[in-house]
């Protein structure tokens, strides 16, 4: 099957190929942005303008073949209209959005860490919808950019005082139940924040190829 992959930058469009290519998916690459810092920009254009500039790439990718859309970006799904595009288009637009919408309600507090301010407040709005939960949302945009320089992540780590971050995570008097990594870029680093913390954390990319196999 071939499938247009989508995402902010150069960076994760990548990962997302990598991902999908290790399954024996063909893919075609449509980054929307070239850095991390433009696509914090391009969220802050009209949910509509966004929208039309997703849309244009889905019709080129399916003159170019592809069946389905793979979004491998948390802040690019939630600001454009995914199911416009689907159903303008006729095409099965998989993204973590379902993760959000569907986490289980044992997840009462919870930390949200993302791409940028913007996508952790409207990721909490998503996971806050059916019931109410305790959240603490970061946006961590230096982060994304030394994952897309590709540094090591012990050395992230260190640079950016992550320590410190995840001592106040660890130091919060009711555990939370869950960090979710709300940016498609921070996965890159699960094994050493695994190292930081006992706190579970959650990849809503995970389940992502299994729903683009069904």
């Amino acid at each position: 099957m071939k499938v247009a992959v989508f995402a902010g930058t150069y960076g994760d469009t990548k990962m997302g190929e990598e991902i999908l290519e290790e399954e024996g998916f063909e893919t075609l690459s449509y980054p929307i942005s070239k850095n991390p810092k433009e696509q914090s920009r391009l969220q802050y254009y009209s949910r509509e303008e966004l929208t039309t500039i997703v849309k244009e790439k889905v019709v080129d990718a399916k003159k170019k073949g592809a069946e389905k859309v793979f979004i491998y970006c948390n802040s690019l799904s939630i600001s454009i209209d995914v199911k416009s595009i689907e159903n303008s288009q006729d095409i099965e637009i998989i993204t973590p959005i379902d993760f959000y919408k569907n986490l289980d309600d044992s997840y009462k507090n919870i930390i949200i860490l993302a791409a940028n301010s913007k996508s952790a407040h409207e990721i909490d709005k998503i996971i806050s919808e059916k019931r109410f939960r305790d959240t603490i949302s970061i946006g961590i945009l230096p982060l994304v950019e030394e994952i897309e320089k590709k540094e090591n992540p012990e050395e992230i780590v260190k640079k950016l005082g992550l320590e410190k971050l995840f001592q106040f995570f660890n130091s919060i008097e009711e555990v939370p139940d869950a960090i979710i990594l709300a940016c498609t870029h921070f996965p890159y680093m699960k094994k050493e924040f695994e190292k930081l913390t006992d706190i579970k954390i959650l990849d809503p990319a995970d389940g992502m190829v299994e729903r683009l196999k069904s």
